[in-house]
């Protein structure tokens, strides 16, 4: 029997997600209105460190395996990989995060998408994620 302190499974471990499916995860979490606050703080984050050029295959694979080990650290594992293109004052940006199976995100590497250079940060901030509800 679960005692009541225990924070319940994020959603996608209660239901089988096929390919048609992660779209709703994603607009469910990290693009949902009620964590835009969260998601936005990481790109602010990120572009607030050192940043290093990094060529994209190399970049993708060091931020995931960070995004690994930052999960293994919360006690959690990646349940997936998103892109998402985010706006920051008049530069648009492609920044990787992973989420994590724990209701948290990690932001990892960004893209300045109009040079197309893709930056590795010093520090890739994690963040909570409030939990959509099922009715």
């Amino acid at each position: 029997m679960a005692s009541a302190h225990e924070t319940p499974a994020p959603f996608w471990e209660r239901i089988p997600i096929v390919m048609t499916d992660l779209n709703s995860v994603v607009s469910n979490t990290l693009l949902a209105d009620h964590n835009q606050a969260s998601v936005s703080a990481m790109l602010n984050a990120i572009l607030n460190t050192p940043l290093t050029p990094m060529e994209a295959s190399q970049a993708r694979s060091y931020m995931e395996q960070i995004a690994t080990r930052a999960a293994n650290d919360e006690g959690a594992e990646v349940a997936f990989f998103q892109l998402m293109e985010m706006k920051n004052q008049h530069t648009t940006y492609v920044m990787r995060v992973a989420l994590f199976s724990n209701n948290k995100a990690i932001g990892l590497d960004v893209m300045d998408a109009e040079n197309g250079q893709f930056f590795v940060p010093e520090n890739c901030p994690v963040v909570e994620l409030q939990a959509n509800t099922l009715n």
